[in-house]
């Protein structure tokens, strides 16, 4: 019993951490979602269920609600496929996989709200970054920033930069947890590779790539830093304009 209790005691600074950080903001939000607050004021009046339904008889939401569903649609299927393709390269024994994998996860490191910053460098149209290069070589630059459908595939190219690696890096450690002698029984049994990836690699690491589309999927549907920062706001226009924005 006294064990039991001292295993309680050291679990409760997390319980505590939860509940003033997660579940009562949760639970202040939610009551404040059915009243309404003027700003700079603390008097409140209740509107039921008003909040909820305002939204769905405005333009901009279903707009936003569309470019968000779309960019998440679009970006996270690249992100998971690409990262577990790299994941698949770099397990393989090969020169220089370590130097490999270090320029792959240098992404991480770089808050969005940074790259966000840096995009206007490289994403610029008058003539810098990407379009300079362009321009070198005789082509046309881009219309990165200013094109409604050019300025989605920014967004998505440049989440797909930020966030593949975290992709690749999940999904190598799942790779690399899948037993060796299940691989060598199926090699001996006369499996080929792509046999081997299909009916032993892949189900064991399912659960893996599900936990990271789920992450994904999730932190997509906040996109927030690239539409606001690098295209003002969700510009141009309300083209990139996310729920968050």
């Amino acid at each position: 019993m006294r064990h039991e209790r001292v295993k309680y005691l050291f679990l409760l600074p997390a319980v505590i951490y939860i509940l003033a950080l997660t579940i009562f903001p949760l639970l202040t939000a939610l009551a404040n979602s059915f009243t309404d607050i003027r700003f700079g004021t603390t008097k409140a009046t209740f509107v039921g269920l008003r909040n909820y339904i305002a939204p769905f008889s405005d333009y901009r939401f279903h707009n936003s609600l569309y470019v968000t569903l779309l960019l998440t649609a679009i970006a996270v299927p690249i992100e998971l496929g690409l990262g577990m393709l790299l994941a698949i390269l770099v397990n393989r024994d090969i020169r220089g996989r370590s130097i490999v994998r270090s320029i792959l996860l240098v992404p991480l490191f770089v808050s969005p709200i940074a790259f966000a910053l840096m995009g206007q460098v490289i994403f610029y149209e008058g003539g810098g970054g990407i379009n300079g290069i362009l321009k070198d070589i005789g082509l046309h630059p881009i219309k990165w920033r200013s094109d409604p459908l050019v300025a989605k595939f920014t967004v998505v190219l440049s989440d797909v930069w930020m966030w593949t690696p975290f992709a690749f890096l999940i999904t190598l450690a799942g790779l690399q947890a899948v037993p060796k002698d299940l691989i060598e029984a199926a090699r001996v049994d006369g499996a080929s590779e792509s046999q081997i990836f299909r009916r032993v690699v892949l189900p064991i690491i399912t659960p893996v790539l599900l936990t990271i589309l789920f992450f994904r999927v999730v932190d997509t549907l906040r996109l927030f830093e690239v539409p606001f920062t690098l295209l003002g706001g969700g510009g141009p226009g309300i083209a990139t304009e996310t729920l968050t924005v």
